[in-house]
C-alpha cells in the first residue's frame, strides 16, 4: 500500500477520500446545498470548466517521489510533512490552451490548505485558474463528497466539469466529463484527448447534449457510489 497523503499503511485507500482527508473532518460540513460563492474574477468566457485537482490533473503523495514534479510542506497534527507531486502529462499546455477558451474553476474536495499550496506552484500568478474551491463548498452526504455546480452561479447549459470520480458530479450528471484516475504513468496522454473534445464545446450554446452524445452517463449511481446516492435529501432544500 502506497501512503497516499491522507492516508496510512493501515487505513484502506477509498479513491473519493484519498488525499482531500489528510486532516480530520471538519466539524460542520453541510449535507445541504452550500451558499452559492462570489466569483473571484470577472467573467471573460461565456463558458466555464470546472476541473477536479487529485488523480484528474495530479497526483501527490507523502511517499518520497524521486522523480516528482515538485514537493511542499503541509502542518498536518502538529507535524511539518512533506508532500510529492507529479503532475499528469502536458498539464503546463493542457491548462495553458484550456485557460484561453474558458473560465477555469479548481473544485477539489481536498482541504484549502493542501490545495492553496499546491495550486499556488502550478498557478502562481493566478493568470490561467479564475477560482479555486475546496471542501468546504462540497456536499457530505453519508461519508461522500458531492459538487454541486449551480453554486459557482453559472449557467448549467454552459459549465462543465472534468473529474475522474464521476459520482462527485451526480447531481448535475449531463455536465459531466469523467477522465481516467491517474496515479503516475508517464504514458498517459488522457488531457491531450480531452482537449480535442473540449475544443468542439467553445462557443456551444449548451455543452450538456454534447458531453451526452460522447459519454452518455446513464448509470444507476445508487449501485456504484451507495453512500452518496440520497438525491432527494439533497434536492429537500
Amino acid at each position: 500500500m502506497h501512503n497516499f497523503v491522507g492516508f496510512s499503511d493501515e487505513e484502506e485507500y477509498n479513491q473519493h477520500l484519498y488525499v482531500m482527508s489528510w486532516q480530520e473532518l471538519p466539524q460542520m460540513v453541510s449535507p445541504y446545498r452550500p451558499f452559492t460563492l462570489e466569483r473571484q474574477l470577472e467573467k471573460s468566457f461565456p463558458i466555464t470548466l470546472v476541473l477536479d485537482l487529485d488523480e484528474t490533473l495530479v497526483h501527490s503523495s507523502f511517499d518520497i517521489c524521486e522523480d516528482g514534479d515538485f514537493s511542499f510542506q503541509i502542518h498536518s497534527k502538529m507535524q511539518v510533512q512533506t508532500v510529492f507531486v507529479r503532475q499528469r502529462p502536458y498539464l503546463p499546455m493542457f491548462l495553458e490552451a484550456v485557460s484561453s477558451m474558458f473560465d477555469i474553476v479548481i473544485f477539489t474536495a481536498g482541504q484549502s490548505n493542501y490545495a492553496e499550496l499546491l495550486l499556488d506552484i502550478i498557478d502562481p500568478n493566478r493568470t490561467l485558474i479564475c477560482q479555486r474551491v475546496y471542501r468546504d463548498s462540497c456536499v457530505f452526504v453519508n461519508g461522500g463528497y458531492l459538487k454541486d455546480l449551480t453554486i459557482l452561479g453559472c449557467d448549467l447549459a454552459r459549465i462543465m466539469i472534468v473529474d475522474n470520480t464521476p459520482q462527485v458530479f451526480q447531481l448535475q450528471v449531463e455536465n459531466g466529463i469523467p477522465i481516467d484516475s491517474w496515479f503516475g504513468d508517464p504514458e498517459d496522454s488522457a488531457l491531450l484527448s480531452l482537449l480535442l473534445f473540449l475544443e468542439t464545446l467553445v462557443g456551444a450554446d449548451d455543452v450538456r447534449p454534447l458531453i451526452r452524445k460522447k459519454y452518455g452517463l446513464v448509470f444507476d449511481f445508487r449501485l456504484v457510489f451507495d453512500k452518496c446516492s440520497p438525491r432527494n435529501d439533497l434536492r429537500q432544500v
